[in-house]
């Protein structure tokens, strides 16, 4: 179960997208003033370096069925709110129930460990430099349910870049640590993305990404992903994915659907 919990606080540590889709400025409500569409967190691992616009709330939720064959997980939901409290800075909090099928023996259900966190502006995009940000969260044992407890407090520390190429196209990637909890030795992550703006509602994003112990000797694992995101005004937005091991030590495989919805407080 430890194992299993491990790769399962790996996978599910974070999701982000990078996919930029451009919308009329007369979408936005008389009442609010115009800003960007929505940048969500969710559905791929690259963690963007934008931040929710200060002053406002949005919460991002996401379904999913893993296959780790010979049983599934099922995640309804994975959680991710998160508040600007400035411009530059970005309170957040992860929240996930699962239930994990073990046949013949009865399914586990219950709630991941809770990582609260934040986001952090470092620097804007300037030539070919990245826009940057630092992301930090903390699992905590003891807000989690019975079946699911860690023995350590269990960070999870990033970098998060993102290129504008074009009005169409960017790119992004992380690095970092994270614990997860039971080892005193980190992961170390690594993600890179794409995203493609179809349309000015449309996006579709494909990137690869793993995690593999610090001192580890054997082979990086590496997992490849897909998706698509549709924009439904300038606050709410609607993802699809897929998710599938292309290295012999990842065997975890998903699909994804889930929402993202912005609002001033």
């Amino acid at each position: 179960m430890n194992k299993l919990l491990s790769a399962l606080i790996l996978c599910t540590a974070c999701f982000s997208t990078e996919i930029y889709s451009q919308v009329d400025s007369t979408m936005v409500a008389d009442s609010m003033p115009a800003m960007d569409p929505i940048r969500a967190d969710r559905p791929d691992q690259t963690e963007s370096s934008f931040l929710v616009p200060k002053g406002y709330f949005q919460v991002e939720m996401g379904f999913s069925i893993t296959d780790t064959d010979p049983g599934f997980i099922y995640a309804y939901p994975a959680g991710l709110w998160k508040y600007g409290l400035t411009d530059n800075f970005e309170l957040r909090l992860i929240t996930n129930y699962i239930t994990i099928q073990k046949e013949p023996n009865p399914d586990v259900s219950g709630f991941l460990p809770l990582a609260a966190g934040f986001k952090a502006r470092l620097s804007e995009q300037k030539g070919i430099l990245p826009k940057m940000s630092f992301i930090g969260h903390l699992r905590l044992p003891g807000v989690v349910s019975e079946e699911f407890e860690t023995t350590y407090l269990a960070p999870d520390l990033r970098l998060a870049f993102d290129h504008i190429v074009s009005d169409v196209f960017s790119v992004g990637y992380n690095v970092g640590l994270v614990w997860d909890g039971e080892d005193p030795e980190p992961f170390v992550i690594y993600t890179l993305t794409t995203g493609l703006a179809i349309s000015k509602r449309l996006g579709l994003f494909a990137e690869v990404y793993g995690a593999t112990p610090q001192r580890s000797s054997e082979d990086l694992e590496l997992y490849a992903d897909a998706g698509l995101t549709y924009l439904i005004g300038n606050n709410f937005l609607l993802d699809v994915s897929a998710s599938q091991g292309i290295t012999d030590n990842a065997p975890l495989r998903y699909v994804s659907a889930g929402f993202s919805y912005r609002f001033k407080l």
